[in-house]
C-alpha cells in the first residue's frame, strides 16, 4: 500500500528568503574587528593605567589594574548581551562587543581632553622619570602636549675630532 506522503510534492525552502539565523558577512569584518580591539584596547589600557596612576606610582600595580579593567569591562558587557540573546551569540558577536566597548572607552579618553589631558601628562611624567621615552611620548601625544627631552648623554668630544687628532700623530 502506498503512503499518502509519497504523492504529495515536497516543499523546497525558498533560496531568496534569508534565514533569520544567517547574517551577511562583510568583507574584512574580522580585520576591522581585530583593529578595533587592538587600537581601542591599547588606548583604553593606557587611559586606565593613567587613572590607576593617580593613586599609585608603582608600575606593576598600574599595569595589572589597567589590564584587569580592560578585560573585565568588555566581559561584563558581553555577558549582558549574551543574556539578552539567550546565549545564542557567536564568537563574532563576542568580538564585536569587545571591539565596541574598547573603542568607546578609547573615544571617551581621547574626546574628554579637558579632563584627561592632566591625567595623560601625569602618566607621561611617570614614564619619563623611569626613562621610557617612547611610552612618555605616546602619553604626551594623547594628552596633547609636546615635550622636549634632554639629550641622553652629553658627548664630551665629538667623534670626528677624536679620530682626527689620533691620525695626526
Amino acid at each position: 500500500m502506498a503512503r499518502d506522503d509519497d504523492d504529495k510534492p515536497t516543499k523546497k525552502k525558498s533560496s531568496t528568503k534569508a534565514s533569520p539565523k544567517r547574517t551577511a558577512k562583510l568583507p574584512g569584518a574580522a580585520q576591522i574587528r581585530a583593529a578595533a580591539i587592538v587600537l581601542g584596547g591599547l588606548v583604553s589600557f593606557v587611559g586606565l593605567m593613567s587613572f590607576v596612576g593617580l593613586a599609585t606610582s608603582n608600575l606593576a600595580v598600574r599595569f595589572i589594574g589597567a589590564l584587569v579593567l580592560v578585560v573585565v569591562l568588555p566581559a561584563i558587557a558581553t555577558e549582558r548581551v549574551l543574556k539578552r540573546t539567550e546565549g545564542k551569540g557567536s564568537l563574532a558577536l563576542i568580538g564585536d562587543v569587545f571591539a565596541v566597548v574598547l573603542m568607546v572607552l578609547a573615544l571617551l579618553f581621547v574626546g574628554a581632553e579637558a579632563v584627561t589631558r592632566p591625567i595623560f601628562t601625569h602618566e607621561g611624567d611617570h614614564y619619563a622619570k623611569d626613562g621610557s621615552r617612547v611610552m612618555a611620548r605616546a602619553l604626551y601625544f594623547l594628552g596633547g602636549v609636546t615635550p622636549t627631552f634632554p639629550p641622553d648623554k652629553p658627548q664630551a668630544t665629538p667623534p670626528s675630532s677624536a679620530s682626527a687628532s689620533a691620525g695626526g700623530h
